[in-house]
């Protein structure tokens, strides 16, 4: 461990948070604002998706307004709506400049770049999905990495860059002659670094979301925070289950066994799940398990637990049958796709209960010839 490290200054390259990278790029940006007299700055950002880019609209508006060249590029449908002098340059969601976050400011005597790549991992630890994911990359202000991620973009962007936006950056990399203060970058970076450690420590307090008073689960509608911007960049591991209507368990057994009834059914729905996951009740009798970053063989080994334990509840206290249905999803669609989740349900058959409650008694074998029938039954 470097001596920066022990004292709890984060390293500028590895396994990145996106608050740190959120600083980092921040930092950058007002970089880019930062009046120089006569010099000329390129300015390119990856932003994955678009709704990323909707925070920082007025400052890139305003880097727009001072850089020669500002590019932004994103993955999206169609054209999206930029504000004035920055260049869209529209990405296919399955090429790897779609998983960058990535930030490049470049003038002939400065530079700055925040260059990270979407691992599609994340911390199960974290208390929200946006702040849960891990990046890998590296950050700093250092001339020669920004001139190199600039020439990297440029050439990966290829002809979506317009002609005349790419002659801007061709004589702006000509103009970058002298050799870099080094020193000066050194210090610069170390200040930067240490007060992107203060700021990573300043995390804001997490709000208690809404809950369920039966269940103590959540409510859907109390984690629109938790679930964060609504891309496509993380990955859901859903899992629905329906019991048996509650109204009618309360109207057959009394308000006592219900009460009992829905614990049970919290306590098995919060078993083993991990601090960033999420157990939400949708309605009387629905209940929705949220996974960030589920594997789908961890998804089904899951709902197969659910089904098990949640058919034996009949053998505890209050002794009630539910004839549990689960059904599973993985989707990165947001808002989560309910419809399409209870439609599936809508096609599960519920497992039957054991004992089974219908059916006969097996009728005694015929009797031989000149025995007494009663001997057939009482024997």
């Amino acid at each position: 461990m470097s001596g920066s490290e022990a004292h709890g200054v984060p390293s500028r390259a590895g396994l990145l948070s996106k608050r740190t990278l959120v600083i980092a790029s921040h930092a950058v940006e007002q970089a880019a604002l930062a009046e120089q007299v006569g010099e000329q700055v390129v300015v390119f950002a990856l932003f994955q998706r678009l709704p990323y880019f909707e925070r920082e609209r007025e400052v890139y508006a305003k880097i727009a307004g001072r850089a020669a060249v500002t590019v932004v590029g994103m993955v999206d449908s169609g054209r999206p709506d930029l504000p004035h002098g920055v260049i869209p340059v529209l990405l296919h969601p399955e090429e790897s400049l779609a998983r960058e976050w990535s930030v490049a400011v470049l003038s002939p005597t400065f530079g700055a770049s925040v260059i990270a790549e979407d691992l599609d991992e994340i911390d199960p630890h974290a208390q929200s999905i946006e702040g849960a994911r891990r990046f890998r990359g590296r950050w700093g202000w250092r001339r020669d990495e920004a001139y190199a991620e600039i020439v990297r973009l440029r050439d990966a962007f290829g002809d979506r860059l317009p002609p005349t936006a790419r002659r801007k950056v061709a004589d702006l990399l000509d103009q970058v002659v002298e050799p870099a203060n080094s020193a000066v970058e050194s210090r610069t970076e170390a200040t930067v670094r240490h007060l992107c450690a203060r700021l990573e420590k300043r995390r804001p307090a997490a709000r208690e979301p809404a809950v369920d008073p039966s269940t103590g689960l959540a409510s859907l509608s109390a984690l629109d925070g938790w679930l964060g911007e609504a891309t496509d960049t993380v990955s859901f591991g859903l899992l629905l289950l329906a019991v048996d209507d509650l109204t009618w368990v309360e109207r057959r057994y009394g308000s006592r066994v219900r009460m009992h009834t829905e614990q049970n059914i919290a306590d098995l729905i919060r078993e083993d799940l991990r601090p960033l996951d999420r157990a939400v009740r949708l309605s009387e009798n629905e209940f929705l398990t949220i996974l960030p970053a589920a594997a789908e063989e961890d998804l089904a080994a899951r709902s197969r637990l659910f089904a098990q334990r949640l058919g034996a509840l009949y053998t505890t206290y209050p002794f009630v049958d539910l004839h549990p249905k689960t059904t599973t999803m993985l989707t990165r669609s947001r808002p989560l796709p309910l419809g399409a989740l209870r439609a599936q349900l809508s096609r599960v058959t519920p497992a039957p209960p054991w004992p089974p409650s219908t059916g006969s008694l097996p009728l005694p074998a015929k009797p031989l010839a000149g025995s007494r029938m009663s001997s057939a039954w009482f024997t």
